[in-house]
């Protein structure tokens, strides 16, 4: 049985995000990343001219050992793109040979890797190669707008991919899963520099979010402030005690208060956050929300980008500064906030890259979570 993990995916990507940044801008001749992704878009073509590849119908989950009479057609669907070395019709069981392959499948669609054929693996083998030259089109234009030699030290975040890399002087030196903002409240796309890391934050919460979400838990539960180590703020920004407040009188339109989650375990910040000024609001931070990057589609924030291993790319960023791991953990250990400038802030790239190619020509989809590429 194969094993669960995203570790090809990881390493394929890497090496695409190596190659990609020697690119001139504005430069297809200069963009291997262009160039790779419009010879994939031949093969497409080609495969789509051809008549595409067949369809596998809609059934009960195929498992490991199943024998089921659409195993024929998944393996010939899984040869057209290469996934499965050859279509043998003598495939009639749905063996470890064809396992490998739909694992190889689900590696390059951003699904989880279990070998197990249900809906979502299903849908993605069903898209049309037509579908998938059209996705790979639209993100010729993007990569010619992301990467650029003059910048050889940058933050890229694929959205739809859920990623996001430190790459220094032309090679990536830390990648991590991210949690993304939901289709209601997208994470936007821009460029910025991250300026400063900030250890022990604290959450000053927006008031959207104060007076909409936790405004009723506060009227239904008096202690939720204190479980939850908020301190409530006057419009002054004087502390007020929340004994003293009339909550039933407050609403949505009428809440004259600022929320301040102390720096803790239960700030959801976390322990640390990345701050790069932007119109938005919006930065990257810490999660106690951990069983969040188990899931393989992680759009659940309200736009901020939330990070797996954040304190391994605190460290990263702020070496430059002289500060070293136990450093690091030593002043988290205080509990106190602490914010590091970077004396060079690091350009950092929110991006939205649907189809990508590795050095070996092998193309990668990403579900487009936030419709844009229609």
């Amino acid at each position: 049985m194969p094993t669960k993990g995203n570790t090809r995916t990881k390493v394929l990507l890497l090496a695409f995000l190596t190659l990609s940044w020697t690119a001139l801008p504005g430069s297809e001749q200069g963009n291997p990343e262009h160039q790779r992704l419009s010879m994939a878009l031949q093969q497409y073509q080609r495969i789509a001219n051809s008549g595409g590849w067949p369809s596998v119908p809609a059934g009960p989950t195929i498992r490991p050992g199943s024998r089921d009479p659409r195993i024929a057609i998944l393996a010939r669907r899984l040869a057209t793109t290469a996934d499965l070395e050859s279509a043998s019709p003598e495939f009639t069981e749905y063996d470890a040979e064809l396992q490998a392959a739909v694992v190889r499948f689900q590696s390059r669609h951003g699904l989880e890797q279990d070998a197990l054929v249900g809906r979502a693996t299903l849908r993605a083998l069903n898209v049309s190669a037509h579908e998938r030259s059209a996705q790979i089109r639209r993100n010729l234009e993007r990569t010619l707008q992301v990467f650029d030699p003059a910048r050889p030290s940058f933050v890229l975040v694929n959205v739809p991919a859920f990623e996001v890399y430190l790459v220094r002087d032309g090679e990536t030196a830390w990648s991590g899963r991210v949690v993304v903002g939901e289709t209601e409240a997208e994470t936007p796309l821009f460029e910025s520099a991250i300026k400063s890391v900030v250890l022990n934050p604290t959450w000053t919460v927006p008031r959207s979010i104060a007076s909409e979400e936790l405004l009723p838990k506060i009227q239904k539960d008096p202690g939720f402030l204190a479980r939850g180590d908020y301190e409530l703020r006057n419009s002054d920004g004087s502390p007020t005690d929340p004994a003293k407040v009339d909550w039933a009188s407050l609403s949505r339109n009428v809440f004259p208060y600022t929320l301040v989650q102390r720096a803790g375990p239960l700030n959801e910040l976390g322990r640390v956050k990345f701050l790069f000024p932007n119109e938005y609001g919006v930065c990257m931070h810490d999660t106690p929300k951990k069983h969040l990057f188990a899931i393989d589609s992680r759009a659940f924030s309200h736009g901020c980008i939330r990070l797996e291993r954040p304190i391994d790319f605190a460290v990263a960023l702020v070496e430059t500064e002289g500060w070293t791991r136990e450093q690091v953990d030593a002043q988290l250990e205080t509990g106190q906030t602490h914010a590091i400038q970077l004396a060079e802030p690091v350009p950092i790239i929110v991006t939205y890259l649907t189809a990508v190619v590795d050095e070996t020509g092998t193309v990668f989809f990403y579900r487009d979570v936030y419709g844009m590429d229609r």
